[in-house]
């Protein structure tokens, strides 16, 4: 926990900001949600057929899908959907040229009491 998911258009010219895109929403989102560094974890897929308004080129998106552990409040999974958007937007509007994207997020529980986890040590 966090789950985090980045899915793009593929065509879109951001591919080399992604991983430090994950990294500043790791610390972003760790601070607004009061959740351990170490245990965050993004995936990052591109998209390759992706439809969106009437299916014109000029149109792309970039969704963000954050996962955290059930007991957090209203209140701090809006801060942190609202702190990540504006991490997407400054890591990646830049370049998006004349594209018409979409930047989204969403935050959602991951059941506590589903959630299984096992981390094997590292330093052996």
């Amino acid at each position: 926990m966090p789950q985090i998911e980045i899915e793009y258009s593929a065509k879109l010219p951001i591919r080399d900001e992604l991983s430090k895109l994950a990294v500043d929403l790791h610390y972003v989102i760790a601070r607004q949600a009061d959740a351990e560094l170490a245990s965050f974890k993004t995936r990052i897929s591109p998209l390759e057929n992706v439809v969106i308004a009437d299916g014109d080129d000029k149109y792309a998106m970039v969704h963000l899908d954050i996962r955290l552990l059930s007991g957090r409040g209203d209140a701090v999974k809006f801060a942190t959907g609202e702190a990540a958007l504006a991490v997407l937007r400054d890591r990646l509007e830049w370049l998006v040229g004349d594209y018409a994207v979409q930047f989204t997020v969403e935050v959602h529980d991951l059941d506590r009491a589903n959630y299984h986890k096992h981390v094997t040590d590292a330093s052996s």
